[in-house]
């Protein structure tokens, strides 16, 4: 079942970060202000991407090691190679953030009155 779930993220991961790579820019609704937004431009939305990339293939490279049977510490320049792409993710992550700008929800509707509510 774990193999599973992780083979699940990884492809999720990689498949998000590819389609990121060809969207243009988007917003990302605030989760407790819904007329706030974070504007992802074509910048961030690319380091967000390569994040995703950068995550998945650190997944891949973990899960090809574990299925080749040998433990996940043996290997020396594994254990860098990882670390790298983890940090590389962990600093994509954090630039697309940074770079990425609050505005107003282009999408976002105020609730309007019913028509029921007559007071």
């Amino acid at each position: 079942m774990m193999r599973t779930l992780s083979l699940f993220v990884v492809l999720l991961s990689g498949l998000a970060g590819a389609w990121l790579w060809m969207r243009g820019e988007f917003f990302l609704p605030n989760r407790f202000d819904l007329s706030l937004a974070t504007h992802f431009g074509a910048t961030a939305t690319r380091l967000l991407a390569a994040a995703l990339l950068c995550l998945s293939a650190a997944g891949v490279s973990f899960m090809h090691r574990m299925a080749q049977g040998t433990r996940a510490g043996a290997d020396r320049r594994w254990q860098i190679r990882h670390f790298v792409l983890i940090s590389l993710s962990i600093a994509l992550f954090t630039a697309a953030f940074i770079k990425a700008e609050v505005s107003l929800n282009p999408d976002y509707r105020a609730p309007g009155r019913s028509t029921a509510d007559t007071r």
